[in-house]
Formats: structure tokens, C-alpha cells, sequence
């Protein structure tokens, strides 16, 4: 008996030389065909997880039954169009469109009369008994999840909540081993799920938008993921979980990574969204992760310190003094922690953001910041007409927020984000002035270009973080040539033109980068006439010059170079020590000394791309984008 060909597609960009495994398509395929009746009339024929050329792919396709379409933000665009061909070329073919980026309605079907067939929600059952009726022709009614064509008509099936999800892993079933087979030049990063769902209903996320709740995967399918991972020496590994660290489980899973580390030296770094409510069981995970290498920071997010806010997205943050507290604790432990706030959410005033990001700072949050742009989605709760309605959110259209792509080959087919720019509390003009207040403390702050005259002022002379930032922006954008002024016509752009929320610039590959990173690879790239500019700008709070050129002097030496391997500080206070506590948020004297330090990096770049993506690309995390742990003092007989 001749089998029926089926395709699946979930494409991505690719990053150098690296891919993502299709997560999403390889739990349907490892399911279905983990049945034999389906394995003995249907053959999975070819796998779609890049963005190729559309015309090399129909090139591949032959005699297709379905096509199915696992759809994202960073692909739907890619999938209409590739559907639209395969459904002119195989008019039979049946068009199935599923993913976090499909509505629950029958809009698609509506308005693409290429597809045929929608999933909504998790997919696994559904596509199973999909390719059984197709097989026995049998009419669709009775499966739950799926809108459909029905002659001139459109029929939904209303969604059944998904208790059970004992499906078989993707990782171990072979379907990544096929892709390592089919792909042999390339490098993966493999997604694992130790379970599905989230506690919380954050009305800007479709995570937590289901009925479904916390559902567990059985360790015994998590640790052969994790086996599976180490085997084939994966240096990175992802888990797709929404609250790692929830569970008490998950301690045992963080042995069982640690185990497999030790044994085989893989995986080398691990990537988790960590729960926001465990804050002790998390610190000991992160513990023993950061003391192996493997940890890469942990979340302590807010999203919003605005009571207003929180309250409009369906959220509560976590008691201050707590959070005091855990910044506290992983600072002295020496683990990377970063913080979330999101711009654009109903309820955030220009006064309540800025408010917000001055406490974090007040409270020690001095390793990393993000600042992510609200983005409407079309499964959260802020999809909804009726809450668009009722704050009055208004979101543009601009090619795809997605930094750190290789723009190397154009792609053939644009993208698009939807960026909320206003609601009742906060219009347009003030959402471009905030955003462009926050890039400027996520540039010289965060990723650490005027971090130490900011923490001095602060802790010597009162001087609040948000009136020395305020500061510094209207002296950057005063200069015609700042890049301030670049990013500010970048967002006037985005408000009046759809541009988009990114920038690439040559001198630093082709790649894209937030607003915040390209500010700060531009400063850098003019580092010695920068630091001569804040000479000037600092006069007026510290008037004493060799004290202030002196610190100037200091900030400079820790910020990372390219084609520098080894740089020596001379002076006459021992700022390391001194900025060791202010960054603890511990106030300290300043002690009077000769010192000289000395700082040795065997992985210095050689070049603008390489020091782009090596030292703020990977590096922003973990704070690599400054000299810290490397820097040494050397001791008097030795100079």
C-alpha cells in the first residue's frame, strides 16, 4: 500500500550557523506516528524548520496529502505564502495551520481560502485523529479543536480542556535524530518540555490564556531528553517551561543536568524562564548551576511596578523587601540576575515608568535590565476586542521586533510585530520619550558605559538615577551626532513609516540589534571620545578634575575592547573595591591608595562583529560586556 506524504513546517531564522529544533511539529509527528495504522498509511516526507527559499522548497515537494504549518510571529507571513503556492500547484492538498499564532476563530479560513483545516490549541490529539479521518474520508465533527471547511461553510469545533499529556518526546522518539542526519553541517539547540502551561493569566502573554494548567511530563521522559541532549554533546539546551522551579521535582532535574554535565561535558549552559513565586528553591537551583558554569542569570521580573498596571494585565509582583532581598543574596553569591519591565501596558504613565525603573535601581539592580515593547498577541487576553477596547490600546504594524538575526540574505517575505504605541494612560509622544529614556539607562547603566559616576552621585552626593540619566540624554541628543538622535528618528520612524524596532549596522555584521546594543556598540566603537565628552558633562557634579579623570579613566578601563588583551590602570584610590560594594548596594568609603590593576583577556576580538556578537550578543547576561572578575590588582614588588 503506497503511503500519503505528508509535510510539516515550522521555519526559523538562523543564527550563524545555528538552528532550533521544531519543537512544536516534532510533538505531532512523534505522537501520530507512534501509532502503527498511522505509520502504515502515512509517511512524514520532509520537514520544513528553516526559512529557505520558497521555490527550493516546491522543488522538494511531491504529491503531497497534507501540508501542515506550525505558525509563530516569525513565520506566519513565510507559511501563507508557501501555502498559497503548494495549494496552486497540489490543489488536493490539505492546507493545516496550527500554532501560538493562530486566533480562536475562523478569521484565517476567512480570509485565505488556501487553508483548509485550523488547529487551535495543543495540537497533539487533534492532528492524530485529523490524519485518521482524512484517511478513512470520515467527516471532521467530532474532533475537538479544529475549524474547517464544510462546502461553502466554515465549522468550528469547540476545544475539550487537555488533561493528559503522556506523549511521546520529540528528542527521543527520532525525529531530531533525523534532522541531525538530514542536516549535517549545522549546529541545533534542542527545546525540552519537563511540562506545559502556567499558573498566571497575564493579559499580555497567551502562555497562561488556557484552561489546561500545570501539567507535568513524566521524569523518566525529561531525563531522556536530557541523556538524549548529552549524548549528541547539545551545548545548549533550552526548557520550554513557563515556572521552572515550581516544583520540588525540578531540583531532581537540575541533578540530573548537573550529572550529565560531569559525566560528558554537555550540555555547557542551560535556559529556563524560572517561577517567579519559588524564590528559595530557585536560588538553589541557580546555585549549583552558576557553581558548574552552566547558569545563564535569573529572572527577577516586574514587568510593571505600577499597582494601576498590574491590575489591568492580571498580575501581582513579589513583596519589595523580598526582592531586596534575592537581589542581595545572588549578588554575594556572584549569580547574573536581570529584570523585566514591559512599555505599553494599560495603566503606565510616563511618571509611574520612569518611577518604576528608579526603584529598581534604588534597590540594587544594577546587572541587567530588559525593557521589552508590549506586543499584541492574538491569543492573550489582550487580544481581545473588547480589552483593546475598553483601554484604548492602539498597536502599529512594523517588521518583525526581532533582534539578532542575520540579515546577511534578505529574506524573501516580511515579518511583522504588533507594538502597542498608546493607551488611555500614555500616548504616543510620551511612549517614545519613555522608551527613549529607558534605552538610554539600559545602554549606560546596565550595560555599563556610565554605571559608576551614576553609582557614586548616587550614594556621595543624592543624586537620583533617573534626574543623572534625564540628564545625560538631553546632553546626547544636544549633539546632532549622538546616536540618541539616530534612535530618536528611528522611533519617529516607527510611529509615522512602520519602521522597525531594530537597527543593523555594517560595521557590526549583519546582524540586528535593540536599540539599546547598538547604542552601545556605537559608543564603544568612539569609546576615547566618548569618555572625553562625559569629562565635560561630569563637571558639573564633580568640579575636583583628577578626581573626576580619574574615575573616567577607571570606568573606561573596564569596558571591554576589541584587539586588547591585556591593559594596566594606574591610580590614587582603589575604585575595585569600592564600586565591588556600591554595586552590592552597600555604601563604603572610598580609601586614598596607590593602586595599579591589571586585567588579561585571552578571549579578546579581533574584530567589530566578533566583539558584537561574542561580548553583547552572548555576553549581555552575564555582565561579560565589562572586565570584572578579570581584573587583578598587582601587588607592590611586582610593578
Amino acid at each position: 500500500m503506497t503511503k500519503k506524504n505528508v509535510y510539516l513546517a515550522q521555519p526559523s531564522y538562523m543564527s550563524s550557523n545555528s538552528a532550533n529544533f521544531p519543537a512544536g511539529i516534532g510533538a505531532l509527528a512523534a505522537y501520530a506516528w507512534s501509532f502503527e495504522d498511522v505509520d502504515k498509511r502515512f509517511l512524514l516526507k520532509d520537514i520544513i524548520f528553516l526559512r529557505e527559499k520558497q521555490s527550493e522548497v516546491l522543488e522538494r515537494v511531491t504529491e503531497p496529502f497534507l501540508f501542515g504549518f506550525s505558525c509563530y510571529m516569525w513565520n506566519i507571513e513565510y507559511n501563507k505564502a508557501l501555502a498559497k503556492k503548494i495549494k496552486e500547484h497540489f490543489p488536493d492538498c490539505v492546507i493545516l495551520f496550527g500554532g501560538p499564532q493562530v486566533p480562536d476563530d475562523d478569521s484565517l479560513l476567512r480570509s485565505f481560502s488556501f487553508i483548509d483545516v485550523l488547529i487551535h490549541g495543543e495540537g497533539e490529539i487533534p492532528f492524530l485523529r485529523l490524519l485518521r479521518a482524512l484517511r478513512d474520508e470520515t467527516p471532521l465533527f467530532d474532533i475537538p479543536g479544529l475549524t474547517f471547511r464544510e462546502g461553502e461553510k466554515i465549522v468550528t469545533v469547540p476545544s475539550e480542556r487537555c488533561c493528559d499529556i503522556s506523549f511521546p518526546s520529540p528528542v527521543t522518539s527520532g525525529f531530531f535524530d533525523r534532522l541531525l542526519r538530514e542536516n549535517p553541517g549545522l549546529e541545533f539547540t534542542p527545546l525540552i518540555e519537563s511540562g506545559r502551561g502556567c499558573p498566571n493569566h497575564c493579559a499580555y502573554c497567551s502562555w497562561g490564556n488556557r484552561e489546561s494548567g500545570m501539567r507535568l511530563f513524566p521524569l523518566e521522559r525529561v531525563y531522556g531528553d536530557l541523556e538524549w541532549v548529552s549524548a549528541h554533546k547539545m551545548e545548549y539546551v533550552g526548557f520550554a517551561d513557563s515556572n521552572f522551579g515550581m516544583f520540588s521535582r525540578d531540583e531532581k532535574i537540575t541533578e540530573k543536568i548537573l550529572e550529565l554535565n560531569k559525566k560528558t561535558g554537555y550540555p555547557k549552559k542551560f535556559q529556563v524562564s524560572y517561577s517567579k513565586d519559588s524564590g528559595e528553591r530557585v536560588f538553589r537551583i541557580t546555585e549549583k548551576l552558576n557553581a558548574a558554569g552552566l547558569c545563564k542569570g535569573v529572572t527577577l521580573s516586574f514587568q510593571t511596578m505600577s499597582p494601576e498596571a498590574q491590575k489591568n494585565i492580571g498580575r501581582s509582583n513579589m513583596d519589595i523587601e523580598y526582592y531586596k532581598y534575592l537581589l542581595q543574596k545572588y549578588a554575594e553569591a556572584g549569580i547574573p540576575t536581570y529584570s523585566e519591565l514591559i512599555l505599553g501596558l494599560p495603566g503606565e504613565t510616563t511618571e509611574s515608568f520612569i518611577e518604576g525603573i528608579e526603584q529598581l535601581l534604588e534597590y540594587g539592580q544594577h546587572v541587567q535590565m530588559m525593557i521589552h515593547l508590549c506586543e499584541w498577541l492574538p491569543l492573550s487576553p489582550m487580544g481581545d476586542k473588547e480589552y483593546l477596547e475598553k483601554y484604548k490600546i492602539k498597536y502599529i504594524e512594523l517588521p518583525l521586533n526581532q533582534p539578532h538575526v542575520d540579515m546577511s540574505a534578505p529574506d524573501e517575505i516580511q515579518e511583522y510585530s504588533h507594538v502597542v504605541v498608546s493607551t488611555y494612560s500614555m500616548d504616543e509622544e510620551q511612549w517614545k520619550q519613555v522608551t527613549l529614556f529607558g534605552m538610554c539607562v539600559l545602554c549606560f547603566h546596565h550595560l555599563g558605559l556610565m554605571q559608576l559616576p551614576a553609582l557614586y552621585l548616587y550614594f556621595e552626593k543624592g543624586v537620583r538615577y533617573i534626574d543623572f540619566y534625564s540628564d545625560l540624554l538631553r546632553f546626547l541628543l544636544s549633539k546632532g551626532d549622538s546616536v540618541f538622535n539616530r534612535i530618536k528618528q528611528q522611533l519617529d520612524d516607527m510611529l509615522g513609516k512602520g519602521a522597525g524596532a531594530v537597527i543593523i549596522d555594517g560595521r557590526f555584521g549583519n546582524v540586528s540589534w535593540t536599540f539599546e546594543e547598538y547604542a552601545f556598540l556605537s559608543t564603544v566603537y568612539r569609546k576615547k571620545e566618548f569618555y572625553k565628552e562625559m569629562d565635560g558633562f561630569l563637571s558639573k557634579y564633580i568640579p575636583n578634575d583628577a578626581f573626576r579623570r580619574e574615575m573616567l579613566s577607571y570606568q573606561a578601563f573596564i569596558v571591554k575592547e576589541i584587539g586588547l588583551s591585556r591593559s594596566v590602570f594606574t591610580g590614587k584610590y582603589d575604585w575595585k573595591s569600592y564600586f565591588a560594594s556600591l554595586l552590592l548596594n552597600r555604601k563604603t568609603e572610598l580609601v586614598e591608595r596607590q593602586v595599579r590593576y591589571s586585567i588579561y583577556d585571552e578571549n579578546c576580538c579581533a574584530s567589530w562583529p566578533e566583539y558584537a556578537v561574542k561580548v553583547v550578543w552572548f555576553g549581555r547576561r552575564g555582565g561579560k560586556n565589562l572586565y570584572s572578575s578579570e581584573i587583578k590588582e598587582i601587588c607592590t614588588d611586582e610593578q
